[in-house]
Parts: C-alpha cells; sequence; structure tokens
C-alpha cells in the first residue's frame, strides 16, 4: 500500500516502492511530470580540490569528500587534480553537480577534463590513464571512453518500441526471470524478497500503460549483444508484435568518462542536462554525441565500478524505489528526442 496522504515529491522520494508507482498518478501528460521534474530545488554544491596536474582534471560528485568511496578516487587517480562536488540529500543531482564543477575546473585551462563516479576501485595505475590522452590532440572536439576489465568495449543499443498491452505482460513475465535467475543462480547465497521482486515486475505493466497514456515509445536501453540467443529472440518477438520503431547505435558514457578543452569550449562547459533526475543523463549525452557526430575515442584504460552502491541498487526497498523512479527519466528522453527516435529515416 503507499501512504495517500503524501505529496508527489514525497511519494517520488520515497523508499516505499508502492509510493514512488503512485507517484505517476498526479500527471495527466509528459509536459506536466516535465515542468515538476525541471522546477525541483537543486542541492547545495560544495567544492573540495586536491592539488594536482592541472592539465587532466578529474571532476567526482559525492555525498561526503571525507567518506571512503572519496580517499579511494584520492589514490585512484593520484598525480592528477581533482574537483570533488560534494552534494547530498533529496535534491542531490547528479547532471548539476557534475556541470557545476566542470565550470570550475575550465578555470585551469586543462587539456583534458574527465568526470567519474566516486565509488569506484583501481585496475590501471593513472600514469596509464595519463599515457593515453597524450597520444590525442586535445585542440580537437573529442570525447574519450575506458575499455572494461577485459580490455572491451560494448556498444550500446537504443531500440524504440510501441508501448503496447502485450509488451507491459511480456516484461513483467521477463523482468520476473531475469530477477529470479539473478539471484537464485548468480547469488546463490543471497536472501531474496519475492514480494520486491514482483512489484518491479508488475511496475512494467504501470509503466507501459504511462507511455501509452503520455503518447511516447518505450526507449529499451541494452548493451548490443547481436550474438546472444535472449538477444534475437526478444528482437523477433518486437517484431512479431509490430512493437519495433527503430533502433540507434550509441558508444554509452556511464560511470568513466571524459572531453577534450575544445569540445567542453563549444558547449560553455556544460555537460549534461539537468533535467534528468540521478539517471539516464547519460545517454542523452551519448545519443546527443552520436547525432552530432563527435568523434569518441576509446581509451585502454581500466577502472572498477561498485555500480552505484551510494544511491542504492538491488532488489531492496530502496533499489527497487530507484529503480521505478527511472521511469520520469525515461519519459522525458522518449518525450525530448521523440520526432528523432520514431523517424525512421533517422536510423542510425
Amino acid at each position: 500500500m503507499y501512504a495517500s496522504n503524501l505529496s508527489a515529491d514525497d511519494l517520488f522520494y520515497s523508499d516505499n516502492p508502492n509510493d514512488v508507482l503512485h507517484f505517476y498518478n498526479f500527471f495527466e501528460s509528459a509536459e506536466d511530470l516535465i515542468e515538476w521534474m525541471r522546477s525541483r530545488p537543486r542541492a547545495e554544491v560544495k567544492i573540495k580540490e586536491v592539488e594536482g596536474d592541472t592539465s587532466i582534471i578529474i571532476v567526482i560528485p559525492t555525498a561526503n569528500v571525507n567518506g571512503i568511496y572519496a580517499k579511494n578516487d584520492i589514490e585512484i587517480y593520484k598525480g592528477l587534480h581533482i574537483i570533488f562536488c560534494e552534494s547530498s540529500g533529496r535534491y542531490f543531482n547528479y547532471a548539476h553537480s557534475i556541470n557545476i564543477c566542470v565550470k570550475e575546473a575550465m578555470k585551469y585551462d586543462p587539456e583534458w577534463i574527465l568526470f567519474s563516479n566516486d565509488d569506484m576501485y583501481k585496475v590501471d595505475e593513472p600514469y596509464v590513464l595519463k599515457n593515453e590522452l597524450q597520444q590525442l590532440n586535445y585542440k580537437k572536439v573529442l570525447a574519450v571512453l575506458p575499455i572494461d576489465k577485459q580490455y572491451r568495449f560494448n556498444y550500446n543499443e537504443i531500440r524504440v518500441l510501441r508501448p503496447s498491452i502485450i509488451k507491459g505482460y511480456r516484461n513483467f513475465s521477463f523482468g520476473m526471470l531475469s530477477l529470479l535467475y539473478d539471484n537464485l543462480i548468480r547469488r546463490r547465497n543471497t536472501k531474496i524478497n519475492i514480494n520486491l521482486i514482483l512489484l518491479l515486475s508488475i511496475a512494467q505493466i504501470h509503466y507501459n500503460n504511462i507511455l501509452r497514456k503520455f503518447n511516447l515509445p518505450f526507449v529499451d536501453l541494452r548493451i548490443a549483444e547481436n550474438r546472444k540467443i535472449t538477444f534475437k529472440i526478444r528482437n523477433m518477438m518486437e517484431k512479431i508484435f509490430n512493437e519495433y520503431i527503430n533502433s540507434f547505435y550509441i558508444k554509452k558514457f556511464g560511470d568513466f568518462g571524459g572531453f577534450s578543452r575544445a569540445f567542453l569550449q563549444t558547449r560553455n562547459g556544460i555537460i549534461f542536462d539537468e533535467t534528468y533526475i540521478n539517471g539516464v543523463e547519460n545517454y542523452d549525452l551519448s545519443f546527443e554525441l552520436m547525432l552530432e557526430n563527435v568523434p569518441i575515442n576509446i581509451i585502454k584504460y581500466r577502472k572498477g565500478s561498485y555500480k552505484g552502491r551510494s544511491l542504492g541498487t538491488g532488489i531492496t526497498q530502496k533499489g527497487v524505489s530507484r529503480s521505478i523512479r527511472q521511469f520520469a527519466n525515461y519519459i522525458y528522453f522518449s518525450y525530448k528526442y521523440l520526432n528523432i527516435l520514431t523517424n525512421k529515416n533517422n536510423h542510425k
């Protein structure tokens, strides 16, 4: 059950997944929801710097500059200049924090500015990162992304689909199976919460209903694993049920990425769209760079990530609430790029 006496704001930030799901009932259109997203206050951002080589500056949003994650970051990027963007609370906004600190970093006239999540761990030494960047021309409009720990890089697919009724129930079924597999097979020793798994799967039905109400497509963001049988089966079913509209392939920015000074000067130091609420802003950036044909160089630098631990993940009350909260970000993305996403002449 949800708390019926709460405001839209309180429902959205609740750790009760039912509250977050009910939040979407407050809005009659995508425009109403997006207006609410844009009207939110911004949490204060405090800046703390760690001295180092200012030719490469690392920008890191964090809730606590004295916390264990921030201390690890100093070791991970040792020798490079680090700017921590400390911000926390209900109105913390990842995109806003990054943009604030990028503007601060630009004052040093660096060759490169990189952004990193705070919950990272070291794989390669910082000199590897520095050597890779020195091989590129920072005077050109460029972006950089790292390889993974297995020395690979995977493209991501933005798959645009019609939010049919059957799709909602299929997402429910596949979601249940995927979550159960993840918890029972991959994590045999962890205690699972069937009620939360069921709720997260049911939320997919509600989400498809919301998209139909708002006249928006379903945007599925997935790793482009064309060789996997599950990937092929899913694609086949989407075409059988006449759900498929379009596909785009992007080099996705995630927990780490960077830009040349020349690139940042073309955008006045603004990297992310601040309407997003801690999610999907990275896909937005990646999609925009694809549309603008900005070169994205893959550098041979590896790092590790704890995958959003500081914001709450997994099949927990907090993690499921966060997942349902992300619906708002997907809705905004679909609305923002609606004409491009649904026009097959824009197929990439």
